[in-house]
């Protein structure tokens, strides 16, 4: 039976509210109570100016090391009859307990509860970090590029090295001084030590918190997670008949990774799709309100590969293969794979509703796409590849040890992850930005 298809909660396994749920995130083995970090910055250069103390990083180093040597005892194979769901359940003691959500409205934006003090605090932090970069001034260069916006969870939280503002917990699996080459590879693809970066309107945003499901990222943005000034003189109305797409009127392209939290909290992919439909819309929607004369680019990602298993197990009860045996499910990616068949089509509704735009679809698929040709959907004929197949590049691997070079927790990428995962992001950058 296909995953999460046609299935059952056990009963009298009530959903409690999300304001009753209790809270969700253990606390950190690592929480230094670090300050909020900017991809591209170092622990000791964030905006608040504390320094990472010298016995925290120790106490990191120390944790990092432990997780290596895991691993690495984890990829040999199994000894003494561990396996690497074994090993990772090992160190899921700093990582969020499972909480069902699959009876929540994956479109109706909802916060976090109030007890989730560090996801409003993030939360709050992204908030002021979108209204500085409004107030800041914007790069009139003649060559200039349009400022990238980068939405999502934990995974695009990444890109700062941090996990709820903090350095990640020992379940992702990172080594040692991780978080920093993960903040150079972002510098260096998309930040200050970048062309793009150099010619960008505004530097990057990166607005992602951990644990994001659909719900709670739209709540995010339209409580002050978007930005709203303008970055051009775009006071002429755009003509939406026009077949030339106006690449220099571009200010703002939005990059969202988006789902996979749904699902690993019980919820079906029919609903996931609803919510990552949402959100989707969601900023589309803010931008043609706030910038009705501007057109908006997006790239927006399928779900991931993901292969700990060990989750999908622990969803059960409620989430059960089977109801009466409680036999458990053993993957996410039966579900991720149908979810992800969806979004061509659901894209194509995108680009029907807002003609304004450019949206291109991230996929792992390993089929070659010919960038920059047309491509005829329905009734609708794209002037640009509406789809970028990316294979390895976003992270498509069979072989399981090869994935683990990339995602040691088989979730998250790593440095190496990241790096690779950034030719995908800018191959669908490039279509966007193709003439």
């Amino acid at each position: 039976m296909p995953m999460f298809e046609n299935t059952k909660i056990v009963a009298n396994a009530a959903s409690p509210s999300p304001s009753a749920l209790p809270r969700r995130r253990r606390k950190q083995v690592v929480s230094l109570l670090l300050p909020p970090i900017t991809a591209g910055q170092s622990l000791n250069d964030s905006s608040s100016g504390f320094l990472l103390c010298t016995a925290g990083r120790l106490r990191y180093a120390a944790i990092a090391s432990f997780a290596l040597a895991l691993l690495l005892l984890a990829r040999s194979g199994t000894k003494n009859g561990k396996s690497h769901d074994d090993m990772m359940e090992t160190l899921t003691g700093s990582s969020r307990p499972f909480q069902y959500i699959g009876d929540l409205d994956p479109s109706e934006p909802q916060p976090w509860p109030e007890e989730e003090e560090d996801w409003h605090a993030l939360h709050e932090t992204l908030v002021k970090r979108v209204e500085e970069s409004d107030s800041s001034s914007s790069n009139q260069a003649k060559d200039y590029l349009p400022q990238l916006v980068f939405y999502g969870d934990s995974i695009t939280e990444g890109w700062n090295g941090t996990s709820f503002g903090n350095l990640p917990g020992q379940h992702r699996m990172w080594t040692t001084g991780e978080d920093e080459s993960i903040r150079d590879v972002f510098a260096n693809a998309f930040g200050d030590k970048s062309d793009w970066g150099e010619r960008a309107l505004k530097p990057p945003l990166v607005l992602g918190i951990s644990g994001s499901r659909t719900y709670d990222f739209i709540w995010r943005v339209v409580n002050g997670e978007f930005p709203t000034s303008s970055l051009l003189d775009n006071a002429e109305a755009i003509d939406n008949n026009s077949d030339v797409f106006p690449i220099e009127k571009l200010e703002r392209i939005y990059i969202l990774l988006m789902g996979t939290n749904n699902l690993g909290g019980g919820m079906l992919p029919e609903p996931t799709l609803k919510g990552m439909d949402a959100a989707g819309r969601t900023i589309l929607q803010l931008h043609e309100k706030h910038f009705p004369n501007t057109p908006a680019g997006m790239l927006f990602s399928e779900l991931l590969p993901r292969k700990d298993d060990f989750r999908a197990v622990k969803m059960c009860p409620p989430r059960c293969k089977n109801v009466e045996t409680l036999e458990p499910f053993q993957s996410f990616m039966p579900a991720i794979k149908k979810v992800n068949r969806a979004l061509p089509n659901l894209l194509d509704g995108w680009r029907e509703d807002f003609k304004n735009s450019r949206i291109i679809l991230l996929s792992a698929n390993n089929v070659t796409s010919e960038v920059g040709a047309s491509k005829q959907n329905g009734n609708t004929m794209h002037s640009y590849t509406p789809v970028i197949n990316c294979g390895h590049e976003m992270f498509a691997f069979d072989d399981i040890d090869e994935l683990d070079v990339y995602m040691p927790d088989r979730l998250h990428p790593n440095a190496k992850g990241y790096k690779l995962w950034s030719h995908c992001l800018k191959k669908g950058l490039d279509v966007i930005m193709s003439r």
